[in-house]
């Protein structure tokens, strides 16, 4: 026999002995993983009140889970709402059992730690990362907001209204709070809602008149309902950022809106986009709850095969036609599962301070907790 064929018998040997020695691995994973799994119930955990974006893709997700997880567990959904996202974050990082038998879908959570929000007590680097799923906000308007409004472009002769949040420190407020005071637009602060199904009731009795929602809930809830009767107008809807750059959601398509940085340039003109402190910490803040809105974490010390598994449960997941079916029917989108090395130092980054913007937000956050109305 030849050298050259026998070198090429050893090197055909050694791959399918490295080959038999991968799947070997993969399989004994798995096993220990169906071990993990298999007769017990997995319990999906929701930071937000039920009726909300993070409970709408949650529990639709929560549907086909099951199905992908090795041993077949039965799947159910718990939320726990309040301090915008904090209460339920800080029951999985403190709390929850790290017996690989709870998932948490967050909301907010990367934004709070980033922002050094109070209340949250857990470091978000300490529980097990299994991904994120980005979104966008759609902000929307009463149309009956003095002296009316029909287009969005109208909000600008307003004078006034009021707003509705969460916390003063959640992202979503400081994000409506900026946008308006960049603007140039007068209003009125309230905040202290438990979760947006709240916080939409109120836009519906006119408590307040404005108000931001993640594309589920818009879709699901707002777009067919209070939409359609003429109740209220989306105005914006927050940019994604990709490479320094902002650009239109692909997801956002069809809402008769645009994002924030190009209603901007059209009520101010071209090439008018601001680039102060204030403008920088808008950047950040948009970027917090866009790319990490919603992240999926088990709790610390969750053993590896466990979270191995369920990484790869949700990729399947979210890569099954019936699952994207689901979506498209109940929220018309289909969200993006990102996970990985390079995701976990991606959020690792996005945890870190950004020095001067940082110290703004803070002051902008205080000066929020000063200026919340009653009624």
């Amino acid at each position: 026999m030849k050298l050259s064929t026998k070198l090429g018998c050893l090197v055909a040997a050694g791959t399918l002995a490295c080959a038999f020695a991968a799947q070997a691995q993969t399989q004994a994973q798995t096993g220990d993983a169906a071990e993990i799994f298999r007769g017990k119930t997995v319990t999906f955990f929701i930071n937000f009140t039920p009726g909300g974006s993070t409970d709408v893709e949650g529990r639709v997700l929560a549907r086909h889970l099951g199905a992908h997880i090795p041993g077949k567990p039965a799947v159910i959904v718990q939320n726990m709402g309040g301090a915008g996202g904090s209460i339920g974050t800080n029951y999985l990082g403190q709390v929850a059992k790290p017996d690989g038998l709870t998932l948490g879908y967050l909301t907010a959570s990367v934004g709070k730690q980033a922002l050094g929000e109070a209340e949250l007590k857990v470091d978000l680097r300490g529980l097990e990362f299994i991904g994120n799923v980005p979104d966008v906000n759609v902000t929307y308007i009463r149309t009956d907001v003095p002296p009316g409004i029909s287009v969005p472009a109208d909000i600008m002769k307003t004078k006034g209204f009021w707003i509705g949040g969460l916390t003063p420190d959640s992202p979503k407020d400081l994000a409506e709070r900026l946008q308006l005071e960049m603007l140039g637009i007068e209003h009125k602060y309230l905040s202290g809602y438990k979760g947006s199904p709240e916080a939409r009731f109120a836009v519906q009795q006119n408590e307040i008149q404005f108000y931001n929602e993640g594309l589920a809930s818009y879709r699901a809830a707002i777009e067919p309902g209070i939409v359609k009767n003429g109740t209220v107008i989306p105005v914006w809807y927050d940019p994604l950022e990709e490479g320094g750059k902002l650009l239109a959601a692909k997801a956002a398509e069809g809402i008769p809106a645009r994002p924030f940085h190009e209603f901007y340039e059209s009520v101010k003109g071209p090439g008018s986009l601001p680039n102060d402190l204030r403008w920088q910490a808008y950047l950040r803040i948009n970027q917090l709850s866009t790319s990490f809105l919603r992240v999926l974490m088990m709790p610390p010390k969750t053993p590896p095969a466990a979270v191995n598994a369920m990484r790869q449960a949700l990729i399947d997941t979210f890569d099954d036609p019936a699952y994207q079916a689901d979506a498209k029917q109940t929220f018309n989108n289909i969200p993006e599962f990102r996970s990985g090395d390079a995701q976990k130092a991606a959020l690792y980054g996005v945890l870190g301070p950004r020095p001067g913007v940082q110290e703004f937000i803070a002051d902008y956050i205080a000066k929020g907790y000063r200026s919340v109305g009653k009624k």
